[in-house]
């Protein structure tokens, strides 16, 4: 890891292809009915993208930015669906010119816009019913799943067509420009309880099925989200993802058997623990009791902790042999309190400037849902080791990056 940053310098992203490939492999392995469908919102970089792809993953997009990326990664229009509550009619066209595999609408409005755009580009619009379910979650989150453990079905909802309101489909489905392709249901993300996944994997097949009873049609695609956690803290386990993929299996049989597509959603499962943000001490200091280790990165670049309120794995990468002592504010260089990016983190006693600080889990929702903006800091690099050998992913920022696609006011520069 030292060699990476001395030829790259810091604050930079580091991902392991091998672990990725590695997590890619194993969900194969444990639910071989289903497509993996990787959420780029937990890493957009396009090497990572590249990647996904060169697997064998298809991509769940959810803006046209998205969209624009995935065509030009390569991904297979027919591998890839487009979620989000709030699609423009640009967006929509766009998906619909593309050939996305299907469209996952979240509301009748968002049916009527497409039924109106397909009939204007001449092309049907291929679509999948986003349900927010009745029931979700049975317990609140907490740990590493943060206060709200993400709960996107159950209750009131940005996600979706409420459950209940299903009575209203039939109007729409009987339009020329609009074809059912099938039903998507997220419920929640970074679920570490398997009951939990296949309670929402049940709920999916009964909704899947309640669909199908209403319309008079067998479904051609179910895609049940997914969701899947990596633990954070010491006392998190992993899932047991070989006897929760048996359990999922067998809830689906039915459905694959007479040749459903079944398709699961991954984004931080996937990428998540391939990740480590690494940034350099540039200051150490002793306020009123706390002492404080200070990086050239900050939350600028990792948002995560503060936003999300979770804990993320911090330790002194080079000196991983020494026993940490020490309990310190981890921080970056920004001008506000609140860039604390490790709270109570126990670091060496002899921990010194110029040492790198290592941000764990970092491989999903770190550069991706960061300002990298705020305070006008460069943007970090990223870098990926494949098959021992460290690729290039993303150049670090220049000042002269923040001037991009500003125009000054006239007279005053």
């Amino acid at each position: 890891m030292t060699q990476i940053v001395s030829e790259v310098a810091t604050p930079v992203f580091i991902y392991d292809a091998g672990i990725i490939a590695s997590r890619y492999a194993a969900v194969r392995e444990a639910f071989p009915s289903f497509e993996v469908l990787y959420s780029m919102k937990a890493n957009s970089s396009f090497a990572i993208l590249g990647l996904m792809r060169a697997l064998g993953a298809g991509a769940e997009i959810a803006s046209g930015g998205e969209l624009f990326l995935a065509t030009e990664v390569g991904f297979d229009p027919l591998d890839v669906v487009f979620a989000g509550p709030g699609k423009t009619d640009r967006e929509l066209e766009e998906a619909i010119v593309a050939g996305v595999f299907a469209i996952n609408v979240e509301s009748f409005r968002e049916l009527e816009r497409l039924t109106r755009i397909s009939k204007l580009v001449g092309v049907p619009a291929r679509v999948a019913l986003r349900l927010n379910t009745s029931a979700g979650l049975s317990k609140s989150g907490g740990g590493s799943a943060g206060p709200l453990h993400e709960r996107m079905a159950g209750g009131p909802s940005k996600f979706g067509i409420d459950e209940e309101k299903l009575d209203g489909l039939g109007r729409y489905l009987g339009e020329p420009g609009i074809e059912l392709a099938g039903i998507h249901i997220y419920t929640a993300s970074q679920i570490l309880d398997a009951d939990e996944v296949v309670a929402n994997a049940e709920r999916t097949a009964a909704a899947a099925r309640h669909v199908e009873e209403r319309t008079g049609h067998e479904l051609m695609s179910i895609d049940f989200g997914g969701g899947l956690g990596v633990p954070h803290y010491e006392e998190e386990r992993p899932l047991d993802l070989p006897a929760l993929g048996t359990r999922v299996e067998e809830i689906f049989a039915p459905f694959k058997k007479r040749g459903t597509r079944l398709m699961i959603e991954l984004g931080r499962y996937l990428v998540s623990d391939a990740g480590v943000f690494v940034s350099r001490i540039i200051e150490l200091k002793e306020s009123r009791g706390e002492r404080y280790v200070i990086t050239d990165g900050g939350i600028n670049q990792f948002l995560r902790p503060v936003l999300m309120k979770v804990h993320h794995q911090v330790a002194v990468l080079n000196r991983l042999d020494d026993a940490p002592s020490i309990d310190a504010k981890v921080s970056g260089p920004l001008c506000t309190p609140i860039d604390i990016t490790g709270q109570e983190i126990a670091v060496p006693e002899g921990t010194a400037i110029d040492d790198l600080v290592g941000i764990m889990n970092a491989g999903a929702y770190g550069y991706s849902m960061s300002p990298q903006l705020f305070l006008s800091h460069p943007t970090p690099a990223e870098v990926i080791v494949l098959n021992g050998r460290v690729v290039n992913a993303r150049k670090r920022g220049k000042y002269e990056d923040l001037l991009l696609n500003q125009e000054p006011l006239p007279g005053t520069v």
